[in-house]
């Protein structure tokens, strides 16, 4: 080798770094690649913006929603839920009404139940407070769920103080009382399903005052009495809300009175005059007790009939003047009575009539008169209103014919009827007429009615020939052919009392001399025996829920329906010697 010539040395470094056309080719097509592909997405999300933003979004909240620590603040900004909660006393177990529930953003008290709702809050953890005097404060840590509530959290208090158990029952049928106020100084408390509620007082405490007050019920006045080694019992007895009326003769005279069912806060609401006939007063009260008739010779001279409006007690007159009066019943709201006028004689027309009196608008309607013709004593032909009867919203009453024995001849062709017409005077109609037979030489043609039950009329007529016997019901008179005088007479027709929605009925049965009790249906049938060999008769009813009996014929008593318990005893009262057998259109006429 030539000595200037010199070897070439090639450096690791310098060829890495050497840039050549293989190296360099690949990085920048690749580079130019994701461009285009990102221009391309460019292009093809903003082409279809309208949907591809939406879910964007959508798929963002899904993410958030995937992260417990943003999960619950995202859904309580767009969901809320009512959130029930249920707190028990940590030593009975039972609940504690009247505490309050409170988060940063709603409160609520306990109900009988223990049980309270926080409305409308967020989706997330809240810090729970529970409150009541005489328990320890607590809270708790719950979780409102994205979902629906399935069950209730339920909590536990602690009593610092002595614990006291109330029950209120109904003081007619014993029944228990839910939701019942319970108030003791600045305590409050409510009663469970079964009637019951536990209540903390101040230790050292023996009694307290209370009040227990429920809508329906009137208010009672109690004294709860405290043990320091055990959780006392305490029982009460809550009175049904209404009042009762009836005549009383305790101040010498007849007055009208009223009280509560259990006889409490007794009230004259009319006093007597001392010229009302103690044989001749009589009270009817309508189903519902909001109105009462009474006839009375408050006056002196002729009887008078009068309205008692019960929702504030005040006195208006039905009806007055030279006349006697027939009370015949309630029909809904009008009282349906007869008028004899004794000044109009038997020759004249219109000496008799039936009239009905609407207590509300108190407008008197003459539903029917009779007619007469004559010239005298020996010579008149007239008619005679018979037996009235109200039921449900129709009058049924019969017109018979009566004649001097020198006008006999006149009486040939005349009909009975046997008719129906509404309290208004609407729908008047003659169901059946009833004539003599051929040749028959009579003074009178007369039709003669029993109430069987409270939808079907016994009905008998003698045509001179013999006797014939009907039975009305369903709107319809039919033969008889098992009727005789004896059953017609003799058969026993209980009087049968509606409720005021009509849907029972309340009767007694004469055995052995006492009385067997019995509740039925609207026609008086399907009856239960409610009491036997009973000294207590029939009176009426306290809304569908209670019967009214008495005893003694002085003694006025409620009881439940069912029978099941002893009657409470109301008041003694004043009984008129007149008794509406038959009369079911509203109570005190028995």
């Amino acid at each position: 080798m030539a000595e200037d010539e010199k070897p070439i040395e090639i450096h690791e470094a310098d060829e890495e770094s050497k840039p050549s056309e293989d190296s360099a080719e690949p990085p920048k097509k690749a580079e130019q690649a994701r461009d285009s592909r990102l221009e391309r997405f460019k292009v093809w999300y903003t082409e279809r913006k309208k949907w591809t933003i939406p879910a964007s979004v959508f798929l963002f909240i899904l993410l958030l929603a995937a992260i417990p620590p943003t999960r619950y603040a995202l859904a309580g900004t767009v969901i809320k839920h009512d959130l029930t909660l249920k707190v028990i006393d940590a030593t009975a177990g039972t609940p504690v009404s009247g505490a309050t529930v409170s988060t940063d953003s709603a409160s609520a008290e306990t109900d009988g139940t223990g049980k309270a709702v926080l409305r409308a809050v967020k989706a997330g953890h809240h810090k729970i407070s529970f409150t009541k005097k005489y328990y320890q404060d607590r809270s708790a840590n719950i979780l409102v769920s994205v979902l629906s509530q399935k069950n209730a959290p339920q909590v536990q208090m602690t009593a610092t103080g002595r614990q006291v158990k109330v029950t209120a029952l109904n003081a007619i049928n014993k029944a228990v009382l839910s939701n019942v106020d319970i108030k003791v100084a600045d305590i409050s408390a409510k009663t469970d399903k079964n009637g019951t509620a536990l209540i903390v007082l101040p230790a050292g405490t023996t009694e307290k005052e209370a009040t227990l007050s429920l809508n329906g019920y009137n208010d009672a006045k109690v004294t709860l009495k405290v043990s320091n080694d055990k959780i006392q019992d305490n029982s009460f007895n809550l009175t049904p809300a209404g009042k009762v009326y009836f005549l009383s003769k305790l101040s010498g005279k007849i007055d009208v009175v009223k009280t509560n069912l259990d006889g409490s806060d007794r009230h004259t609401v009319l006093a007597g005059t001392g010229k009302e006939d103690d044989l001749g007063t009589v009270l009817l009260a309508s189903r519902d007790w909001k109105y009462l008739a009474l006839l009375s010779k408050r006056a002196g001279g002729s009887p008078s009939l009068y309205l008692i409006d019960t929702s504030n007690d005040s006195l208006s007159t039905i009806d007055e003047g030279n006349a006697d009066f027939s009370l015949n019943g309630w029909v809904s709201g009008n009282f349906v009575y007869t008028v004899t006028r004794p000044n109009v004689q038997l020759w004249q027309v219109n000496r008799q009539a039936i009239k009905s009196f609407n207590a509300s608008t108190k407008k008197t309607t003459t539903l029917d008169q009779t007619t007469a013709s004559g010239s005298g004593q020996s010579d008149y032909l007239t008619e005679l209103i018979g037996s009235v009867y109200a039921y449900n919203d129709q009058v049924f009453y019969i017109k018979n014919w009566t004649t001097s024995y020198g006008s006999a001849a006149s009486i040939a062709g005349k009909q009975a009827t046997f008719n129906s017409i509404k309290p208004d005077g609407s729908a008047k109609k003659a169901i059946k007429s009833f004539g003599l037979a051929d040749g028959t030489t009579a003074i009178d043609v007369t039709l003669e009615e029993r109430v069987e039950s409270p939808s079907a009329i016994d009905l008998k007529f003698s045509d001179g020939t013999k006797d014939n016997f009907y039975t009305y019901a369903n709107g319809q008179v039919k033969d008889d052919s098992n009727g005789t005088s004896d059953s017609f007479y003799t058969a026993d027709y209980p009087t049968y009392l509606q409720s005021p929605s009509g849907d029972n009925t309340f009767w007694g049965d004469l055995r052995d001399g006492k009385n067997t009790l019995f509740v039925g249906d609207a026609s008086g049938q399907n009856g239960k025996q409610i009491a036997t060999l009973s000294d207590y008769k029939t009176y009426g009813w306290f809304s569908d829920d209670y019967l009214l009996v008495s005893k003694n014929a002085s003694e006025l008593y409620i009881m439940s329906k069912s029978g099941a318990k002893e009657p409470i005893k109301i008041s003694d009262y004043h009984k008129p010697a007149l008794t509406y057998n038959g009369y079911g259109g509203g109570y005190g006429g028995l």
